[in-house]
């Protein structure tokens, strides 16, 4: 459920002292007054240490990036982090021995630590991951969000968040990472919510800033991550064209008009090649937008007509069962099921 976290306090610089004293490691502080410490202390789990010099301030903050699984097994691992209570539990005082190992100051017990960043994630084995990735990278890009393009993963990033959708083994393979790892993350598709700011959870799901272990919940991430994923891969299965066309002719309750305007939508996105090249192209008012989309002499903004395009995509395709991304023809198969029946049906 969890891949990485981040935990940090506020300092005086004489702490900042004391942590390169005890770690053996000169600070040097570069481009935006910070310094990363990569594997500071020489074992799996503690990932880095940041240190950032606050704006304005005398202050520093000392963050530290943690993976949990392998700070409990004391080894690099692709496994994610199982919220249980026990193994949360067994986290806590582990990570506190961890940090009392620095120097009794960092101690979880004594100081008021706070949650900076919590991955939360699923993953599951298929043979079909890179077609996946592919399929996903069409999808959309919600409002505030800013999708960058990258090689094997769905990426899109705002100022709080982050999603990623990817190919562990391509991902892996651009590391230094060990080769077992590498070979264990063969076929492995992964979906990836990185929480930059906790601040909302905490609010939303009533957690106690100091008790921020809290969010370590598998409820919590499940519903979080079901969320980013049907805002950011939407739902309904991966079709071809023909067999798409032929689900959304059978459909009872709906009017033939609109059956067709579906139909037309489906192909109109497929010639466009995604979703936000769709949106781009009913912007641009281009020739080939369906009419129901294009602008009546100004009278509509693309605003309205974006709105209009994505309520009749959730409307009439993805309440159906069909996602709005075509599968190409030349993959053999007319169907492919939406990610989130792997990560989520056991949940």
């Amino acid at each position: 459920m969890i891949d990485t976290f981040e935990i940090s306090l506020e300092s005086a610089y004489s702490i900042v002292d004391l942590l390169s004293m005890e770690l053996e490691k000169e600070i040097k502080f570069v481009s935006r007054n910070a310094c990363k410490i990569s594997n500071p202390l020489g074992q799996p789990g503690v990932r880095a240490i940041n240190i950032t010099r606050q704006k304005n301030s005398n202050m520093y903050s000392i963050a530290v990036e943690i993976n949990p699984t392998e700070l409990l097994k004391e080894a690099p691992s692709i496994e994610l982090f199982d919220c249980s209570q026990e193994n949360v539990e067994a986290l806590q005082r582990t990570l506190n021995e961890v940090l009392e190992s620095i120097h009794p100051y960092f101690s979880l017990t004594r100081w008021r630590w706070r949650l900076t960043r919590v991955d939360y994630a699923r993953q599951f084995y298929t043979p079909d991951v890179e077609l996946y990735t592919i399929l996903e990278s069409k999808g959309p890009v919600p409002y505030r969000y800013k999708g960058l393009q990258k090689s094997g993963s769905t990426y899109n990033e705002c100022k709080s968040s982050r999603i990623n959708a990817y190919n562990k083994e391509d991902q892996l393979s651009k590391t230094n990472s060990p080769a077992f790892l590498k070979e264990q993350a063969v076929d492995l598709y992964r979906f990836e919510y990185q929480c930059l700011d906790p601040t909302y959870l905490l609010k939303k799901y009533n957690v106690d800033r100091s008790a921020w272990l809290g969010l370590f919940r598998e409820d919590i991430a499940i519903a979080v991550l079901k969320a980013h994923h049907k805002r950011h891969i939407k739902v309904g299965d991966y079709y071809t064209y023909g067999e798409a066309a032929k689900r959304i002719m059978k459909l009872n309750g709906k009017q033939q008009r609109i059956k067709e305007q579906a139909i037309e939508v489906l192909e109109f996105i497929g010639d466009a090649g995604s979703i936000p090249n769709a949106l781009q192209a009913i912007q641009n008012d281009a020739t080939d937008v369906p009419e129901r989309f294009k602008s009546s002499q100004g009278e509509r903004s693309y605003e309205l007509l974006k709105d209009r395009f994505n309520e009749f995509i959730r409307e009439h395709l993805c309440k159906e069962g069909i996602n709005p991304v075509l599968l190409p023809n030349d993959y053999g198969i007319t169907m492919l099921p939406n990610t989130s029946t792997r990560l989520f049906t056991i949940a």
